[in-house]
């Protein structure tokens, strides 16, 4: 191999290096319980960017929603019993999860940055 091939390929390797290193650290996944009229009880520490799953373990339907701190409201829609709806957390601040067929159903949350 020549010492011009040697570099250009050792350059490319250094490229990719620097690359992998800049690269943001994956977003985590946290999974939530819906039981018949309450949600289950966690103890998380979401940040943004990160996902989360609300799995309907009840044989009703729900309808989720979150409330950011600015007051921003984002809808899960209607969630048939046995199904799963995501949705990833956008904002840092304080966050509230409620459902507009059962308003019984509470749960709050502190998102932070990455």
């Amino acid at each position: 191999m020549s010492f011009e091939l040697f570099l250009r390929c050792l350059t490319g390797g250094l490229a990719l290096t620097v690359v992998l290193l800049a690269t943001p650290a994956s977003a985590e996944e946290f999974e939530i319980t819906i039981h018949h009229a309450e949600l289950q009880e966690v103890k998380i520490s979401p940040h943004v960017g990160d996902t989360i799953s609300f799995v309907n373990h009840a044989d009703i339907a729900h309808n989720l929603y979150l409330t950011y701190e600015d007051g921003q409201v984002e809808t899960l829609d209607t969630q048939p019993p046995r199904t799963i709806k995501r949705t990833v957390l956008k904002q840092v601040g304080h966050v509230v999860v409620r459902c507009w067929i059962h308003p019984i159903i509470r749960m709050e949350l502190d998102v932070v940055g990455k």
